[in-house]
């Protein structure tokens, strides 16, 4: 697990041959529904795959952030996309994944998430900005927001975000 730092700008390619994705948990309270969203680009910001879920409530939302990234890893793991960055817009969940002798609360999450990443080629975690990490936040919070339950992962990007997702390759990377 490395940081690479957080920036502001909206999109950062990766290395030729990494994939980049970026992810986001929409927690409210104890008592609702969490979303997930995960978007997986190309080096030259293609969307490939994205994906939605929702989950029973967690306690906070450091937990709802955990299970998301594991749900994630799982799901990039299953369709081959071993070699990836995840881009995280919450600092709790990252610490608590670059630092987990720290966070003992949530050593049952952070365990689970270790066995996937050790089968896995080559993941990095990093932290994001908010702007930079919009199109997942827009996917997750339609869980939260609009209660759109139904999961699902598609191929390419969302159609109601294409134009937003041309507009973040062009001022990115």
């Amino acid at each position: 697990v490395r940081n690479l730092g957080a920036t502001g700008r909206c999109w950062l390619s990766p290395a030729l041959g990494t994939f980049k994705c970026n992810i986001h948990s929409s927690w409210v309270n104890d008592s609702s529904f969490c979303g997930g969203a995960w978007l997986i680009c190309n080096h030259i910001g293609d969307v490939l795959y994205h994906a939605r879920d929702a989950f029973f409530s967690f306690t906070n939302r450091i937990a709802a952030e955990l299970r998301c990234i594991l749900w994630c890893l799982t799901s990039l793991h299953d369709i081959h996309f071993d070699i990836c960055e995840l881009w995280l817009d919450r600092n709790g969940a990252w610490e608590a994944i670059t630092f987990p002798s720290q966070w003992p609360k949530y050593r049952a999450f952070l365990y689970k998430i270790e066995q996937v990443i050790r089968v896995m080629r080559n993941v990095t975690f990093h932290p994001s900005s908010s702007k930079a990490n919009m199109l997942a936040r827009e996917i997750a919070c339609s869980v939260t927001r609009d209660g759109r339950l139904t999961a699902y992962m598609a191929l390419g990007g969302p159609t109601w975000l294409q134009d937003r997702i041309e507009r973040d390759k062009r001022r990115g990377g």
